[in-house]
């Protein structure tokens, strides 16, 4: 994902899962740390290479702002490359999801 380094936003990313994710609560990890999300919607069933899989889109609750804006509260993200994945807990399952890193420019 590309991220404007004169930017203040949230994280929006479409998450591709073999469960339901009705229910589950979703959280962020940038860099290393772990950022609560929500779901946005409710998840669509698809066919994918013969397997039945939800895309969901998820928020991250809190902003995140490149190093060239005011960060008011957000997490600032230096230029550069920021790994990011996902993880959903349904009941006492966790699901891992990798996610593209972020690139802020």
């Amino acid at each position: 994902m590309k991220f404007d380094a004169g930017k203040r936003t949230r994280i929006y990313v479409d998450l591709i899962v073999g469960i339901d994710p009705d229910g589950s609560t979703v959280e962020l990890r940038v860099d290393g740390t772990w950022y609560p999300a929500s779901w946005l919607g409710t998840a669509t069933m698809a066919t994918v290479d013969g397997r039945t899989v939800w895309i969901q889109t998820a928020l991250t609750t809190g902003y995140f702002a490149g190093p060239d804006v005011t960060a008011s509260g957000a997490t600032v993200l230096a230029l550069g490359i920021h790994p990011m994945e996902a993880r959903i807990t349904s009941g006492q399952d966790i699901l891992p999801v990798d996610l593209k890193p972020a690139v802020v420019k």
